[in-house]
């Protein structure tokens, strides 16, 4: 089940180059005086959706698109209102982006399993199927850092629709 009710996500845009430990000094003590702009990627937005129910988003480049299902995966809050989901969510907005790159693909699996509150014995018990579907083999043995781009973003997809998420 999911619950959007006034739900907006704003952005603060600086016109003045890259941020660096320096420059966040600067601008806490009020030294810096780089333009600020605040950017609504999303505003007042509300909606629901039941169990069982499907949920299709369009819309144009910039549109807030994946700003929404940043808010739904919790990987991003809103600024205002409220976002109010129930049931295991699973993401693949940046697939393998919670993986650690010193874990093994193996560890790495079961880290997912248990940031998503997935009970170790389940993860155990999908943990082949996850192995095969995404052809990584023997490799699951080794560090994620060592995997191609294709084998981390595979394990990475194996992961989410394996573990058959509620949302």
């Amino acid at each position: 089940t999911i619950c959007i009710e006034g739900a907006g996500k704003k952005f603060r845009l600086r016109s003045s180059g890259t941020r660096t430990l320096k420059t966040a000094f600067l601008d806490a003590v009020g030294i810096r005086s780089g333009k600020k702009e605040d950017f609504w990627a999303l505003k007042d937005v509300n909606f629901s959706v039941s169990k069982g129910q499907t949920l299709g988003i369009i819309g144009a480049n910039g549109a807030g698109k994946s700003t929404l299902l940043s808010l739904l995966a919790g990987t991003k809050t809103a600024t205002e209102g409220s976002v109010k989901t129930v049931g295991t969510i699973s993401s693949l907005l940046e697939l393998g982006a919670g993986f650690h790159p010193d874990l093994t693909g193996r560890e790495n699996v079961f880290l997912c399993g248990a940031l998503m509150g997935i009970p170790k014995a389940k993860m155990t018990a999908q943990f082949d199927a996850i192995v095969e579907f995404s052809g990584i083999g023997d490799f699951i043995e080794q560090p994620v850092k060592h995997y191609s781009s294709g084998m981390y973003v595979r394990l990475g997809f194996a992961v989410a629709v394996e573990l058959d998420p509620d949302i």
